[in-house]
C-alpha cells in the first residue's frame, strides 16, 4: 500500500464516522495503472504516480440517481470525478482561455469549479483550485497526496462535521489555518490566513 493509499484511507475512516454512507456507496472500484495512463493519454496529457494511485484507489463517484450532490462530497463541496469524467471535463475546458493546457479535474463542485492536477507545468503534480467565476486559480497543494494529507486532518480535527441540516461543513478559518501548517510552502494559505 503507497503512502497515498495509506492517507486516502484515512479519508475513509473520516467520511465513515460521520456517517457519510451515501458517498463510501456511491465511489467506484479504482482503474489499474494502465486504464488510467490510457485515459489521461487520451487527451495528450502525461500521467503520474499519484495520479494513478488515487484512481487506483477509487475511480471517483456513480453520480446516477443522486438526489443532492452533498450526498457524495467527499469533502465539502466537492465530489470525486471518474477518469472518464475528469477527461471529458478536461476536453470541455481545454479551450477556455481561463484553462491551461495541463490542468486535469479531480473533484467538482457541479457548478464549475474543479480542484485539478498539473500535468504540464513547472511543478507537476501541484493542485490547483479552478474558480469558473475567477480569473485566478491558485495553486493550494504542492501535490495529490498533500491535499489528500490536509483533507485526512481535517476530518481527524473536525474541521469538516456534519451540521444540523446533514450537510458536510467545514469551519473555513480552522481549515486556512491547518492548512497553512501543513502546507507551508504554500503562499496561498499563508495570504489566506493574514487576511
Amino acid at each position: 500500500m503507497s503512502d497515498l493509499a495509506a492517507v486516502l484511507g484515512r479519508i475513509e475512516l473520516g467520511l465513515n464516522a460521520l456517517g457519510r454512507q451515501a458517498v463510501l456507496e456511491k465511489l467506484l472500484p479504482g482503474k489499474t495503472g494502465s486504464r488510467v495512463r490510457d485515459c489521461i493519454n487520451s487527451v495528450a496529457l502525461p500521467s503520474n504516480a499519484q495520479v494513478e494511485s488515487l484512481f487506483g484507489w477509487r475511480n471517483g463517484t456513480n453520480t446516477q440517481s443522486v438526489t443532492s450532490l452533498d450526498d457524495i462530497h467527499v469533502f465539502p463541496g466537492f465530489y470525486f470525478l471518474s477518469i472518464e469524467d475528469a477527461t471529458a471535463n478536461y476536453r470541455a475546458f481545454r479551450n477556455d482561455d481561463r484553462w491551461s493546457h495541463g490542468w486535469l479535474p479531480l473533484f467538482a463542485n457541479g457548478g464549475g469549479d474543479f480542484y485539478v492536477v498539473d500535468l504540464a507545468s513547472d511543478c507537476p503534480g501541484s493542485v490547483r483550485h479552478f474558480r469558473i467565476d475567477e480569473d485566478e486559480h491558485p495553486l493550494e497543494f504542492e501535490s495529490i497526496a498533500a491535499m489528500a494529507t490536509t483533507m485526512a486532518a481535517a476530518f481527524e480535527r473536525g474541521t469538516f462535521f456534519v451540521d444540523s441540516d446533514g450537510y458536510l461543513e467545514m469551519d473555513d478559518i480552522a481549515f486556512a489555518a491547518l492548512a497553512a501548517e501543513l502546507n507551508p510552502l504554500v503562499p496561498w494559505w499563508n495570504e489566506t490566513i493574514q487576511g
